[in-house]
């Protein structure tokens, strides 16, 4: 298989999404059961959908999802070790997003072919392996930030408040509204201006980092709040978590931050300042009367050419560290 057409394939594979009537099936499908498909469908990358595939098949064979599950992954897998299997690297890779895959035994065999040689395309069986344990590290993080920024990035855009939701670009409808988790939704009556709605995502990121000792699992757990108004025109968009800013520079650095970290945590605090203020001046405006002056927790806050964007910091351990999105408010430009 080329390599052009192996790249093709994989991406054809990523964007293919199962049954349309698994939304609906959702309905009947036991939070145990939805929670281990949503990470079938979340995932960014080919391996982390491969993954959750089997996780979800291992736990629920006969769940309500586990055909469209088992029908991609019989679709999705033999491409992927056919791309995989052309470099020790790659079968590498396939060995450890499907250590008891389908050709895992066929992997195992070519691998030890390849370490028969004394070299293998100019490097040595053991910097292969190192190699395929740093990519495989690295996609995990940058799956991680994708999902967190894409976020906020798609709402870093004055058109994005101006509109109901449903008339908003498609990027922006696709990555909120389609885009797995679903968001949960409920009306607030009591709420100011009457009718305001309120939807939530909870996004269960996994990533790794490196230690003294080598690499280590994290989780970042993220809820991302929006806020609509009667007329279905988004009001303010939060992205919070636990020690967010620490998970983000531990996606950004790859570094691992241990927990009481002063030094780690005022690098992640200056990390998100940045990311936020430089994403702004790129999307948005970068006239300096766009900063305003800010009160604790707030770290930053931008607003002008019809954004207002605000960084806050938690305050105390069991507050959320919140990048906060919304329209310009009436004379603050």
């Amino acid at each position: 298989m080329r390599n052009g057409l192996s790249a093709l394939a994989l991406a054809m594979l990523l964007g293919l999404g199962s049954a349309s009537c698994a939304a609906t099936r959702a309905l009947g499908a036991s939070a145990g059961d939805w929670s281990a498909y949503r990470a079938t469908r979340v995932s960014g990358s080919l391996e982390g959908r491969l993954a959750a595939s089997v996780r979800y098949l291992e736990r629920y064979p006969e769940g309500t999802f586990a055909p469209d599950v088992r029908a991609w992954f019989a679709s999705a897998e033999p491409v992927y070790f056919e791309v995989k299997r052309q470099s020790a690297a790659g079968l590498y890779a396939y060995l450890a997003t499907l250590p008891r895959g389908p050709h895992a035994a066929d992997a195992r065999d070519t691998l030890r072919r390849f370490e028969a040689r004394t070299t293998v395309e100019g490097f040595d069986a053991s910097a292969l392996r190192a190699d395929a344990r740093i990519a495989a590290a690295a996609a995990s993080r940058a799956e991680a930030r994708g999902e967190i920024l894409g976020y906020a990035w798609s709402f870093l855009d004055p058109d994005a408040w101006s509109r109901p939701l449903g008339e908003a670009k498609a990027e922006l409808v696709t990555r909120w509204s389609l885009r797995v988790p679903r968001p949960v939704c409920q009306f607030d009556d009591g709420a100011p201006g009457g009718g305001v709605r309120r939807c939530a995502k909870i996004l269960e990121l996994p990533y790794l980092v490196t230690t003294g000792e080598g690499s280590e699992d994290r989780q970042a757990t993220v809820e991302i709040v929006l806020l609509q108004d009667a007329h279905g025109r988004p009001r303010e968009l939060t992205i919070g978590g636990p020690d967010l800013f620490v998970r983000l520079e531990e996606i950004m650095s790859g570094r691992a931050i241990p927990a009481g970290d002063g030094a780690g945590r005022a690098a992640s605090v200056s990390r998100a300042v940045e990311l936020v203020r430089r994403e702004f001046l790129s999307r948005v405006s970068d006239d300096p009367a766009c900063k305003k002056r800010v009160r604790a927790p707030d770290l930053l806050a931008l607003e002008c050419g019809g954004v207002r964007a605000v960084v806050r910091g938690a305050l105390e351990a069991t507050d959320d560290d919140r990048i906060i999105l919304g329209p310009a408010r009436a004379g603050a430009e």
